[in-house]
Protein backbone atom coordinates (compact mmCIF):
# COMPACT_ATOMS: atom_id res chain seq x y z
CA UNK A 1 0.00 0.00 0.00
CA UNK A 2 3.01 2.59 0.65
CA UNK A 3 3.83 2.33 -2.81
CA UNK A 4 0.55 3.55 -4.55
CA UNK A 5 1.70 7.33 -3.85
CA UNK A 6 4.41 6.99 -6.85
CA UNK A 7 2.36 7.39 -9.51
CA UNK A 8 1.61 10.96 -9.10
CA UNK A 9 5.25 11.93 -8.05
CA UNK A 10 6.26 10.24 -11.55
CA UNK A 11 3.22 12.65 -13.73
CA UNK A 12 4.52 15.58 -11.44
CA UNK A 13 8.72 14.51 -12.98
CA UNK A 14 6.95 14.60 -16.50
CA UNK A 15 4.84 17.84 -16.47
CA UNK A 16 8.15 19.50 -15.00
CA UNK A 17 10.25 18.13 -17.58
CA UNK A 18 7.81 19.49 -20.15
CA UNK A 19 7.89 22.60 -18.86
CA UNK A 20 11.50 23.03 -18.74
CA UNK A 21 11.67 22.06 -22.36
CA UNK A 22 9.44 24.77 -22.93
CA UNK A 23 11.32 27.08 -21.84
CA UNK A 24 14.70 26.35 -23.46
CA UNK A 25 12.72 25.77 -26.48
CA UNK A 26 12.08 29.55 -26.24
CA UNK A 27 15.33 30.33 -25.24
CA UNK A 28 16.65 28.76 -28.53
CA UNK A 29 14.01 30.84 -30.44
CA UNK A 30 15.82 33.95 -28.50
CA UNK A 31 19.17 33.00 -29.23
CA UNK A 32 18.62 33.03 -32.99
CA UNK A 33 16.24 35.98 -32.81
CA UNK A 34 17.69 38.63 -30.84
CA UNK A 35 21.16 40.09 -31.26
CA UNK A 36 22.72 39.88 -27.90
CA UNK A 37 25.32 42.27 -28.66
CA UNK A 38 22.58 45.03 -28.30
CA UNK A 39 21.74 43.59 -25.08
CA UNK A 40 25.03 43.12 -23.76
CA UNK A 41 25.42 47.18 -25.05
CA UNK A 42 22.41 48.29 -23.30
CA UNK A 43 22.69 46.51 -19.90
CA UNK A 44 26.62 47.58 -19.54
CA UNK A 45 25.06 51.21 -20.15
CA UNK A 46 21.61 51.12 -17.89
CA UNK A 47 22.06 54.53 -15.34
CA UNK A 48 22.41 53.13 -11.85
CA UNK A 49 20.69 55.62 -9.94
CA UNK A 50 17.20 53.98 -11.76
CA UNK A 51 18.30 50.87 -11.26
CA UNK A 52 18.62 51.75 -7.52
CA UNK A 53 15.41 53.07 -7.83
CA UNK A 54 13.50 50.30 -8.85
CA UNK A 55 15.30 48.10 -6.30
CA UNK A 56 14.13 50.24 -3.48
CA UNK A 57 10.87 49.88 -5.01
CA UNK A 58 10.41 46.28 -5.13
CA UNK A 59 11.86 46.32 -1.92
CA UNK A 60 8.88 48.28 -0.58
CA UNK A 61 6.43 46.34 -2.95
CA UNK A 62 7.75 43.39 -0.56
CA UNK A 63 7.06 45.24 2.67
CA UNK A 64 3.42 45.54 1.19
CA UNK A 65 3.62 41.56 0.44
CA UNK A 66 4.53 40.82 3.95
CA UNK A 67 1.84 43.00 5.52
CA UNK A 68 -0.65 41.28 4.07
CA UNK A 69 0.91 38.05 4.69
CA UNK A 70 1.37 39.10 8.32
CA UNK A 71 -2.10 40.53 9.05
CA UNK A 72 -3.85 36.97 7.55
CA UNK A 73 -0.86 35.21 10.32
CA UNK A 74 -2.29 37.52 13.20
CA UNK A 75 -6.18 36.54 11.65
CA UNK A 76 -5.25 32.81 12.33
CA UNK A 77 -3.50 33.32 15.90
CA UNK A 78 -0.03 33.81 15.12
CA UNK A 79 2.00 36.99 16.73
CA UNK A 80 4.66 37.34 15.30
CA UNK A 81 7.77 40.73 15.02
CA UNK A 82 7.31 42.27 11.57
CA UNK A 83 11.01 42.08 11.31
CA UNK A 84 10.96 38.17 11.32
CA UNK A 85 7.99 38.18 8.82
CA UNK A 86 9.88 40.40 6.20
CA UNK A 87 13.22 38.32 6.71
CA UNK A 88 10.77 34.55 6.23
CA UNK A 89 9.00 36.34 3.31
CA UNK A 90 12.06 37.07 1.52
CA UNK A 91 13.73 33.60 2.09
CA UNK A 92 10.56 32.41 0.60
CA UNK A 93 11.44 34.95 -2.23
CA UNK A 94 14.84 33.64 -2.29
CA UNK A 95 14.30 30.13 -2.91
CA UNK A 96 11.42 30.98 -5.55
CA UNK A 97 14.90 31.77 -7.61
CA UNK A 98 15.42 27.79 -7.90
CA UNK A 99 12.74 25.62 -7.22
CA UNK A 100 9.08 25.19 -10.03
CA UNK A 101 6.40 27.23 -9.21
CA UNK A 102 7.00 28.91 -6.16
CA UNK A 103 6.13 25.82 -4.22
CA UNK A 104 9.58 25.81 -2.51
CA UNK A 105 9.13 29.52 -1.63
CA UNK A 106 5.78 28.80 -0.32
CA UNK A 107 7.01 25.89 1.69
CA UNK A 108 9.68 27.83 3.40
CA UNK A 109 7.17 30.09 4.55
CA UNK A 110 5.21 27.50 5.84
CA UNK A 111 8.14 26.06 7.57
CA UNK A 112 9.39 28.84 8.96
CA UNK A 113 5.95 30.28 10.36
CA UNK A 114 4.87 27.09 12.19
CA UNK A 115 8.90 26.37 13.99
CA UNK A 116 8.17 30.25 15.07
CA UNK A 117 4.98 30.14 16.99
CA UNK A 118 2.61 27.55 18.34
CA UNK A 119 0.10 26.85 15.69
CA UNK A 120 0.25 24.16 13.58
CA UNK A 121 1.71 23.58 9.81
CA UNK A 122 -1.90 23.76 8.82
CA UNK A 123 -2.76 26.83 10.30
CA UNK A 124 0.43 28.43 8.87
CA UNK A 125 -0.13 27.13 4.95
CA UNK A 126 -3.93 28.72 5.36
CA UNK A 127 -2.29 31.84 5.71
CA UNK A 128 0.30 31.28 2.99
CA UNK A 129 -2.46 29.70 0.28
CA UNK A 130 -4.77 32.81 1.03
CA UNK A 131 -1.52 34.89 0.68
CA UNK A 132 -1.22 33.75 -2.82
CA UNK A 133 -4.90 33.66 -3.64
CA UNK A 134 -5.88 37.46 -2.85
CA UNK A 135 -2.45 38.46 -4.68
CA UNK A 136 -3.66 36.37 -7.75
CA UNK A 137 -6.90 38.03 -7.25
CA UNK A 138 -5.80 41.17 -7.22
CA UNK A 139 -3.12 40.99 -10.27
CA UNK A 140 -5.96 39.50 -12.24
CA UNK A 141 -8.26 42.64 -11.38
CA UNK A 142 -5.61 44.58 -12.98
CA UNK A 143 -4.92 43.32 -15.55
CA UNK A 144 -8.64 42.82 -16.27
CA UNK A 145 -9.17 46.92 -16.11
CA UNK A 146 -5.59 47.96 -17.63
CA UNK A 147 -5.48 45.61 -20.58
CA UNK A 148 -9.21 46.92 -21.70
CA UNK A 149 -7.66 49.62 -23.78
CA UNK A 150 -5.82 47.32 -25.68
CA UNK A 151 -8.45 45.30 -26.92
CA UNK A 152 -8.85 48.27 -30.03
CA UNK A 153 -5.92 49.47 -29.91
CA UNK A 154 -3.38 46.16 -30.57
CA UNK A 155 -6.35 43.99 -31.17
CA UNK A 156 -5.86 41.96 -28.22
CA UNK A 157 -9.97 40.27 -27.92
CA UNK A 158 -8.45 36.94 -27.84
CA UNK A 159 -5.84 37.27 -25.14
CA UNK A 160 -8.79 39.52 -23.22
CA UNK A 161 -10.66 36.80 -22.96
CA UNK A 162 -7.75 34.48 -21.91
CA UNK A 163 -7.47 37.64 -19.36
CA UNK A 164 -11.13 37.39 -18.36
CA UNK A 165 -11.10 34.05 -17.71
CA UNK A 166 -8.22 34.01 -15.70
CA UNK A 167 -10.05 36.62 -13.51
CA UNK A 168 -12.72 34.79 -13.20
CA UNK A 169 -10.60 31.35 -12.75
CA UNK A 170 -8.89 33.26 -9.62
CA UNK A 171 -12.35 34.70 -8.41
CA UNK A 172 -13.99 31.02 -7.80
CA UNK A 173 -11.02 29.46 -6.77
CA UNK A 174 -10.58 32.02 -3.84
CA UNK A 175 -14.32 31.57 -3.30
CA UNK A 176 -13.64 27.63 -3.26
CA UNK A 177 -11.32 27.57 -0.96
CA UNK A 178 -13.53 29.62 1.37
CA UNK A 179 -16.55 27.12 0.94
CA UNK A 180 -17.18 24.54 3.43
CA UNK A 181 -18.50 22.00 1.87
CA UNK A 182 -15.66 22.27 -1.06
CA UNK A 183 -13.05 20.07 1.27
CA UNK A 184 -15.34 17.51 2.11
CA UNK A 185 -15.65 16.62 -1.35
CA UNK A 186 -12.06 16.34 -1.99
CA UNK A 187 -12.42 13.82 0.25
CA UNK A 188 -14.30 12.01 -1.06
CA UNK A 189 -12.63 12.07 -4.56
CA UNK A 190 -9.47 11.41 -2.56
CA UNK A 191 -11.42 8.24 -0.79
CA UNK A 192 -11.76 7.00 -4.07
CA UNK A 193 -8.45 7.38 -5.42
CA UNK A 194 -7.22 4.99 -2.53
CA UNK A 195 -5.89 8.48 -0.39
CA UNK A 196 -8.16 8.41 2.08
CA UNK A 197 -5.34 8.82 4.81
CA UNK A 198 -5.35 12.99 3.50
CA UNK A 199 -8.42 13.49 5.10
CA UNK A 200 -6.85 14.81 8.97
CA UNK A 201 -4.67 16.89 7.18
CA UNK A 202 -8.04 17.99 5.16
CA UNK A 203 -9.96 18.41 7.61
CA UNK A 204 -7.42 20.50 10.11
CA UNK A 205 -6.89 22.56 7.05
CA UNK A 206 -10.70 23.11 6.45
CA UNK A 207 -10.58 24.33 10.69
CA UNK A 208 -8.10 27.14 9.79
CA UNK A 209 -10.05 28.35 6.52
CA UNK A 210 -12.86 28.47 8.91
CA UNK A 211 -11.49 31.37 10.50
CA UNK A 212 -11.62 33.43 7.92
CA UNK A 213 -14.98 32.68 6.49
CA UNK A 214 -17.42 36.02 7.04
CA UNK A 215 -14.26 38.57 7.34
CA UNK A 216 -15.10 40.97 4.43
CA UNK A 217 -13.23 43.80 6.07
CA UNK A 218 -10.39 41.78 6.52
CA UNK A 219 -10.36 40.81 2.61
CA UNK A 220 -11.19 44.30 1.81
CA UNK A 221 -7.74 45.48 3.19
CA UNK A 222 -5.67 42.47 1.94
CA UNK A 223 -7.41 42.99 -1.51
CA UNK A 224 -6.66 47.28 -1.37
CA UNK A 225 -2.87 46.00 -0.14
CA UNK A 226 -2.09 43.45 -3.18
CA UNK A 227 -3.54 45.92 -5.55
CA UNK A 228 -1.16 48.37 -4.47
CA UNK A 229 2.03 45.80 -4.45
CA UNK A 230 0.96 45.02 -8.11
CA UNK A 231 1.14 48.61 -9.56
CA UNK A 232 4.73 49.02 -7.68
CA UNK A 233 5.72 46.55 -9.52
CA UNK A 234 4.85 48.02 -12.46
CA UNK A 235 6.59 51.00 -11.09
CA UNK A 236 9.60 48.91 -11.33
CA UNK A 237 9.17 47.90 -14.72
CA UNK A 238 9.42 51.67 -15.52
CA UNK A 239 12.52 52.28 -13.39
CA UNK A 240 13.80 49.68 -15.06
CA UNK A 241 13.34 51.07 -18.75
CA UNK A 242 14.00 54.61 -17.86
CA UNK A 243 17.36 53.13 -16.49
CA UNK A 244 18.24 51.27 -19.94
CA UNK A 245 17.24 54.69 -21.81
CA UNK A 246 14.03 53.07 -23.08
CA UNK A 247 11.72 54.97 -25.02
CA UNK A 248 8.36 53.46 -23.73
CA UNK A 249 5.30 55.74 -22.52
CA UNK A 250 4.74 55.16 -18.46
CA UNK A 251 1.22 54.03 -20.12
CA UNK A 252 2.40 51.46 -22.37
CA UNK A 253 3.99 50.04 -18.85
CA UNK A 254 0.60 49.76 -17.34
CA UNK A 255 -1.12 48.49 -20.20
CA UNK A 256 1.25 45.39 -20.50
CA UNK A 257 3.27 44.27 -17.28
CA UNK A 258 -0.30 42.99 -15.48
CA UNK A 259 -0.79 40.79 -18.64
CA UNK A 260 2.63 39.72 -18.80
CA UNK A 261 2.68 38.80 -15.02
CA UNK A 262 -0.64 36.94 -15.51
CA UNK A 263 1.24 34.79 -18.81
CA UNK A 264 4.46 33.72 -16.23
CA UNK A 265 1.81 33.45 -13.68
CA UNK A 266 0.27 30.35 -15.65
CA UNK A 267 2.10 26.47 -14.78
CA UNK A 268 3.60 26.16 -18.42
CA UNK A 269 7.07 26.52 -18.11
CA UNK A 270 9.65 26.32 -15.10
CA UNK A 271 9.29 29.51 -13.28
CA UNK A 272 8.33 32.16 -16.48
CA UNK A 273 11.80 31.19 -17.63
CA UNK A 274 11.71 31.88 -21.71
CA UNK A 275 7.95 32.63 -21.51
CA UNK A 276 8.26 35.92 -19.80
CA UNK A 277 11.09 37.53 -22.41
CA UNK A 278 9.37 35.94 -25.29
CA UNK A 279 6.17 37.89 -24.28
CA UNK A 280 7.46 40.81 -23.09
CA UNK A 281 9.52 40.67 -26.84
CA UNK A 282 5.63 40.48 -28.36
CA UNK A 283 4.10 42.65 -26.19
CA UNK A 284 6.42 46.10 -26.36
CA UNK A 285 7.18 45.17 -30.13
CA UNK A 286 3.79 46.26 -30.82
CA UNK A 287 4.55 49.53 -29.61
CA UNK A 288 7.87 49.79 -31.36
CA UNK A 289 10.52 48.29 -28.94
CA UNK A 290 12.88 45.85 -30.94
CA UNK A 291 13.41 42.91 -29.47
CA UNK A 292 16.97 43.58 -27.94
CA UNK A 293 15.61 45.83 -26.57
CA UNK A 294 12.25 44.45 -25.17
CA UNK A 295 14.46 41.68 -23.91
CA UNK A 296 16.74 43.52 -21.83
CA UNK A 297 13.87 45.22 -20.23
CA UNK A 298 12.56 41.78 -19.00
CA UNK A 299 15.97 40.16 -18.15
CA UNK A 300 17.17 43.43 -16.10
CA UNK A 301 13.90 43.32 -14.36
CA UNK A 302 14.44 39.92 -13.36
CA UNK A 303 18.04 41.20 -12.12
CA UNK A 304 16.58 43.15 -9.95
CA UNK A 305 14.27 40.72 -8.47
CA UNK A 306 16.92 38.37 -7.93
CA UNK A 307 19.11 40.93 -6.42
CA UNK A 308 16.00 42.12 -3.75
CA UNK A 309 15.61 38.31 -2.91
CA UNK A 310 19.24 38.05 -2.18
CA UNK A 311 18.11 39.52 1.18
CA UNK A 312 16.32 36.70 1.64
CA UNK A 313 19.68 34.38 1.26
CA UNK A 314 21.64 36.25 3.35
CA UNK A 315 18.94 35.73 6.21
CA UNK A 316 18.50 32.11 5.76
CA UNK A 317 23.07 31.71 6.00
CA UNK A 318 22.86 34.16 9.09
CA UNK A 319 20.26 31.86 10.97
CA UNK A 320 21.99 28.46 10.12
CA UNK A 321 23.57 27.99 13.64
CA UNK A 322 20.33 28.99 15.15
CA UNK A 323 18.65 26.38 13.07
CA UNK A 324 21.39 23.54 14.24
CA UNK A 325 20.95 24.26 17.63
CA UNK A 326 16.72 24.41 17.21
CA UNK A 327 17.21 21.28 15.68
CA UNK A 328 18.93 19.32 18.76
CA UNK A 329 15.72 20.19 20.65
CA UNK A 330 12.87 18.07 20.59
CA UNK A 331 10.45 19.22 18.37
CA UNK A 332 6.32 18.82 20.20
CA UNK A 333 4.02 16.32 17.58
CA UNK A 334 1.39 18.41 15.50
CA UNK A 335 -1.69 18.88 16.99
Amino acid sequence: MAEAPRKPSAKTALLLGLKILLSLALFAWLFANVKWENIETTIAHARPEWLVGAFLLLFTSNLGGTLQWNRLLRAAGIELPFWKVVGYYHVGLFFNNFLPANVGGDFARILDASRASAASRATAFSTVLLDRMIGTVALASLAVLTTLPAIDQFHLAAIYTGVLGFFCLSVFMLWAILHPRLLASIEVILDRVGLGRLKPALDQLSEQLALYRGQRRLFMELFAIALSVQVMRIGVHVLVGRALGLDVETAYFFLFVPLLAVIVSLPISFNGIGVREGAGILLFGLVGLDRGSAFSLQFTTYLVAFAVSLIGGVVFLVRIPHRRAESRIPRRPEE
